[in-house]
């Protein structure tokens, strides 16, 4: 049983923390709570200091918001637009993708800001954001610039992106392009299509995704075999070139 005097040792004991201690704590709690913003909720509201601590941006960058923001974004909408706009301020990840996808896909306007906080997440080694980065970045006229950034997304994705002396998973760059495939990116296009849908919602039903054919000219055929054939058992098929 908690008596008052237990509570006021507690709290005093929470008040002599030095700043930097309470700031781990509060980020473990948001790293590896199962409802991370209810419990860091409950953790601000047990006195200052953890209030301070659970106001720092590296706790805000660790918040695990995918735990939660399914439940709340149909619960209480509100909170979550409230939740994600705070947290994409202090460089969460999946508040960055998430607020990406809003803008990019919801206020065609700031399209470019949404972008900008998609190449956040993805820095942050978010692999779905680097995905829709890539789609929004290649071929939306951007230049030569964007559309190389998008092809790196995409390798970075697909777990490509050369280390130094050009050698990726243990063989040389060249290896690797010849056994380009997209099956990283299939499951990070399930959940891009979902973000979008989500992020959509109260805006327009999206459309059922189609089979994009290949074009009937044959100048832009590819010719490789086997190129774009789908693998028995998977959901994926392999690629020639990054293009492609």
């Amino acid at each position: 049983m908690l008596t008052r005097s237990m509570a006021a040792r507690r709290s005093s004991l929470a008040h002599a923390l030095p700043h930097d201690m309470a700031v781990e704590i509060a980020g473990h709690v948001a790293a590896t709570s199962p409802t991370p913003v209810t419990d860091l909720g409950s953790l601000r509201a047990s006195c200052r200091a953890m209030r301070a601590a659970c106001g720092d941006r590296d706790v805000g960058r660790r918040v695990a918001l995918e735990r939660e923001a399914g439940a709340m974004r149909w619960s209480d909408h509100e909170r979550y637009l409230a939740v994600v706009g705070s947290l994409s301020g202090a460089g969460n990840p999946e508040a960055c993708f998430l607020a990406g996808v809003a803008l990019a896909f919801t206020q065609p306007q700031r399209a470019r800001p949404g972008v900008q906080l998609l190449g956040q997440a993805s820095k942050a080694g978010h692999r779905v954001a680097a995905y829709v980065r890539a789609l929004l970045l290649y071929g939306g006229g951007g230049g030569a610039a964007d559309e190389d950034d998008a092809r790196r997304l995409i390798r970075q994705v697909e777990g490509e992106e050369p280390a130094v002396g050009g050698v990726v998973g243990g063989c040389t760059a060249a290896a690797a392009e010849k056994r380009r495939s997209n099956a990283e990116c299939v499951p990070c296009r399930a959940q891009a299509v979902e973000a979008v849908r989500q992020a959509m919602w109260r805006m327009a039903e999206l459309p059922a995704s189609a089979v994009v054919a290949l074009p009937e000219d044959d100048t832009d055929r590819c010719t490789a075999k086997g190129c774009g054939k789908t693998e028995a058992w998977y959901e994926w098929a392999a690629f020639c070139s990054e293009d492609y």
